[in-house]
């Protein structure tokens, strides 16, 4: 599955909303987020979070996929906040990843094994 920046540009234009906008709404700099609405940079999981959120969009939406069966794997750093994030994120969509019980207790685990 690959990222549709396209369909980035697409959701975007339909809000009215600017590069600037955007920028700051994903907390990027200005030519960090017209690289990754060019193409030119991979989409991390937790900007995909923030664009479901800001386009009320679910991830599919994002993406390119000759295959009708959707994943995705992601990778996240071990930073409290991000695992965080996520977590709430798993938690508010389930079905978003295949066996999504066991991955969301080892994300607990995880959770709980930090020390904020």
């Amino acid at each position: 599955m690959k990222f549709n920046h396209c369909k980035l540009r697409e959701a975007r234009g339909q809000k009215k909303l600017t590069l600037e906008d955007m920028a700051k709404s994903m907390n990027m700099d200005l030519s960090a987020y017209w690289r990754l609405e060019q193409g030119k940079t991979k989409v991390k999981a937790e900007q995909l979070i923030k664009l479901m959120m800001i386009f009320d969009r679910p991830y599919t939406y994002f993406f390119e996929s000759s295959n009708p069966i959707h994943t995705i794997q992601i990778e996240v750093d071990c930073i409290p906040e991000k695992l965080q994030l996520l977590y709430g994120f798993l938690k508010g969509h389930p079905g978003i990843v295949n066996n999504w019980e066991q991955n969301l207790l080892k994300l607990e685990q995880e959770l709980h094994s930090i020390s904020f």
